[in-house]
């Protein structure tokens, strides 16, 4: 599903691969980077505007995953369910960043 262009947030150019797509939160927005935007610019500058986390790949998949299980647990083993809803921000900042722009760009 190839059919919109995904623009790099540094430099304005195209993202074509998804191994070449590395979104990221920028305030509140999720982002798109080339990955060498991303490792030359970005990764290293760690705010509280900008997480240095890439919400794609394995850390990003591993973050919803521990994500979903301490939501479970905090259900079951809490009193207070209103705060599990907090554990699953990154769990729909994963969801977003893949339905925005990596369902977008080639394997």
């Amino acid at each position: 599903m190839p059919d919109k262009m995904v623009i790099c947030e540094k430099c304005s150019g195209v993202i074509k691969h998804r191994d070449d797509l590395v979104t990221a939160v920028l305030i509140y927005a999720v982002v798109p980077y080339h990955e060498r935007c991303y490792a030359n610019d970005i990764k290293g500058a760690k705010s509280f505007i900008l997480n240095n986390q890439p919400l794609n790949g394995f850390s990003g998949n591993l973050v919803v995953i521990l994500s979903i299980i301490i939501a479970f647990l905090w259900l079951l083993f809490n009193d207070s369910k209103w705060f599990s809803i907090l554990v699953l921000l990154p769990i729909s900042y994963r969801l977003y960043s893949y339905l925005i722009y990596e369902i977008h760009t080639k394997k």
